[in-house]
């Protein structure tokens, strides 16, 4: 049986300099005249970045984080009923279907992502009118995208990498080159053979970057970076346990970002404006993903999602990042007749932040558990003490890896980052408030930690295994 693999390369109508970002791609040409100059190139580049906006912030995808781990639970119906949304059945109660899951399309559509960097590795270095220099950042933001976006996948379809003493376990399928019609059969790698590919494409892409970004529009923020690469090589490392990289990543990027924290009167409007190190603009039409996720309008127009009162109690009155939640009452129907109960939205997408990736907080994060499994616990209680001050509260005076998880915890929600975090240090999920699920409490080591990978895609390909427990 043939694989069916789609080749979409995004030609974007005529625009100027500013509107070259925030245009869709409308057009399909054939590859060969698209990636035959630096400008068809650059489309395809630009089309790239289009398609992970638009696929990393899909609703299923974006809420897993926060949804699966407690962080979150759901508002009520306009009728005060309160359900779980249509879109992220399968994977809230830990039972995704392999034949209509609710990731389906984000995994079709990374692999159409990555399948399109790849054919824009295979050309550049073909192009008779780019200097060694655009041809260099061309590569450097390819070999980026392409490491973000199987990293993302493992995420998702894959146990954490000490799932098994030697990461002998399944990895992801990771493409190098473009897939050719009827002939390739990707199979997946282990979890070991999968983090040596990221390593490899991420290194690659640090050392490929230029002052200047492939696209002459936008923002350095808008686009893969030397910061961002730095960051993503770091959040690899941390993945893999391997500390001592996770630590020089990170301090690298921090030391060599040009950002500086959100400071404390920031917080509570601007909280990740002038800390952003990666961050897909926005379209024409001011599509915000993350705000079309999570608004609140009215209470006709609102997000599906809610903080639990497990996350908010954590908050102290003091903490000013209380001051991103949103609290509107709420008709919901109750065993004894409905109430007005409160609600808690968040506010982190209605300013100026609209799809945000990676920003600095991130960073010192992931140095501080670097440092404490190096045995820096200086280091650690240091950069979890500089997030808390600038939240307005006081320093710790001793930190363990439960404890920066829950100060982690309070600093990302609405981000897409509490279950990773669970799972690749083996804890159990506690899903108290607000969970409707039938397994709200699932322990590790769990086989629904992953989701399944999509039946359509095993049908055409006999030897792509599935996940176990599916």
């Amino acid at each position: 049986m043939k694989k069916i693999v789609l080749l979409s390369i995004y030609l974007l109508s005529t625009m100027s300099c500013s509107d070259f970002l925030v245009q869709e791609p409308v057009e399909a040409i054939s590859i060969k005249d698209q990636l035959s100059n630096k400008q068809g190139i650059l489309e395809s580049l630009n089309g790239a970045y289009y398609q992970l906006r638009s696929n990393y912030f899909k609703e299923a995808v974006f809420t897993y984080g926060d949804l699966l781990s407690g962080n979150l639970k759901f508002s009520p119906r306009t009728s005060g009923a309160v359900t779980v949304a249509t879109s992220v059945d399968g994977i809230y109660h830990f039972d995704d279907l392999k034949t209509s899951s609710d990731l389906e399309s984000f995994y079709s559509d990374s692999y159409q992502i990555i399948n399109n960097v790849n054919l824009i590795l295979q050309y550049a270095d073909q192009l008779p009118d780019a200097t060694a220099s655009e041809i260099s950042e061309i590569k450097a933001e390819a070999l980026s995208l392409r490491a973000f976006v199987h990293f993302q996948l493992y995420k998702y379809y894959a146990q954490n990498y000490t799932y098994t003493s030697d990461a002998s376990h399944l990895g992801i399928a990771y493409n190098t080159a473009p897939l050719k019609v009827g002939i390739d059969y990707p199979v997946r790698k282990t979890s070991a053979e999968t983090f040596a590919l990221l390593e490899n494409d991420i290194a690659q892409a640090i050392a490929y970057f230029q002052p200047n970004h492939a696209i002459p529009a936008g923002v350095k923020k808008n686009f893969m970076n030397a910061t961002a690469a730095k960051t993503l090589a770091a959040e690899i490392a941390l993945w893999k346990n391997d500390w001592q990289k996770a630590y020089d990543y990170s301090t690298d990027a921090i030391n060599g970002s040009g950002l500086s924290l959100t400071s404390a009167g920031e917080v509570a409007g601007n909280w990740a404006f002038s800390e952003s190190i990666f961050e897909i603009a926005n379209t024409s039409t001011n599509e915000f993903p993350a705000y079309a996720v999570y608004s609140y309008k009215s209470d006709a127009q609102r997000s599906n999602y809610v903080a639990t009162d497990d996350l908010y109690n954590l908050y102290a009155a003091s903490d000013n990042r209380r001051s991103l939640f949103e609290t509107q009452n709420i008709k919901t129907n109750l065993t004894t007749g409905s109430s007005n109960l409160p609600y808690r939205f968040t506010k982190k997408y209605k300013g100026t932040t609209t799809s945000l990736i990676y920003r600095l907080s991130l960073l010192y994060f992931i140095r501080a558990e670097a440092a404490l499994h190096l045995g820096n616990s200086a280091q650690a209680l240091s950069d979890v003490n500089t997030i808390r001050n600038r939240a307005g509260l006081g320093s710790l005076s001793a930190i363990t890896l439960d404890v920066l998880l829950e100060e982690k915890r309070k600093e990302f929600p609405f981000e897409n980052q509490y279950f990773f975090d669970l799972m690749r240090n083996h804890k159990n999920i506690v899903r108290n408030n607000g969970c409707i699920s039938t397994n709200c409490s699932p322990t590790y080591p769990n086989n629904k930690f992953v989701v399944p990978i999509p039946q359509a895609t095993i049908n055409v390909n006999t030897g792509m295994q599935q996940n176990e427990g599916y």
